[in-house]
């Protein structure tokens, strides 16, 4: 039996059951379901950090950030705090591998600034957009050294796509390309940093980085806590 990645994500805490897998040589659609595939059990996880979003022309903005989800096999549930006014949900219902449901709660009384002042959706920071649907593989390329595999995804509403880079061998993402559609040049760009895994197959991401035109945003994760996953 072959053993699933169960990759979910959450920047600073990344739960993956990889062990020693032969992930380049699945087939693209098996590779990112396996990647999609929930945990057997219960989780949680939660982090703290800080944003700082610089744009061209004007003053910098920065913030708090808190980060809780949960997963069980069939969802996952995420909570993102912003300098503790501002609070953001997300769920994602998955029917299979390869199916999901999303839903996004937003703030009632959104304070300045929101998430979306720091050039930050909800989605960067759960990783929702590894379930949108996919498309194509495209040529091997590299990412921080790393040799990977790069898949085509599109958005449930057509009107993007994102290409992501994941390490060839253990399946973890490390870069992601928006495209709006139509357009060959991206419109956003996110870079993983600080990876490391831990022998129980959690891994903890230090900084996140997205850039776009004029614009370039640092989330930097200061502590994090995990349960026990498998």
């Amino acid at each position: 039996m072959k053993k699933p990645l169960s990759f979910l994500a959450l920047p600073a805490l990344l739960l993956l059951c990889l062990g020693s897998l032969c992930a380049q040589e699945l087939p693209p659609r098996e590779f990112l379901e396996r990647i999609r595939q929930p945990l057997c059990q219960e989780a949680w996880g939660e982090a703290t950090g800080r944003l700082v979003h610089k744009r061209k022309g004007a003053p910098d903005l920065e913030g708090t950030l808190g980060l809780r989800v949960t997963f069980t096999p069939s969802a996952m549930f995420a909570q993102l705090t912003l300098n503790e006014t501002n609070f953001y949900g997300l769920e994602i219902t998955l029917a299979t591998a390869s199916q999901s449901v999303q839903r996004l709660d937003l703030p009632e009384k959104e304070e300045k600034p929101s998430l979306f002042d720091f050039g930050v959706r909800p989605s960067d920071l759960s990783f929702a957009f590894l379930f949108w649907d996919f498309l194509q593989e495209l040529p091997r390329s590299s990412s921080r050294w790393q040799d990977c595999r790069v898949l085509r995804l599109a958005s449930p509403d057509g009107t993007e796509t994102v290409d992501v880079w994941f390490h060839a061998e253990q399946g973890f993402p490390m870069e992601a390309k928006w495209h709006r559609k139509g357009e060959e040049k991206p419109w956003r760009t996110l870079v993983m940093k600080g990876a490391k895994r831990f022998s129980n197959g959690i891994w903890f991401v230090k900084e996140m980085q997205l850039t776009g035109t004029d614009w370039k945003t640092s989330v930097k994760f200061d502590f994090a806590e995990k349960n026990n996953a498998p």
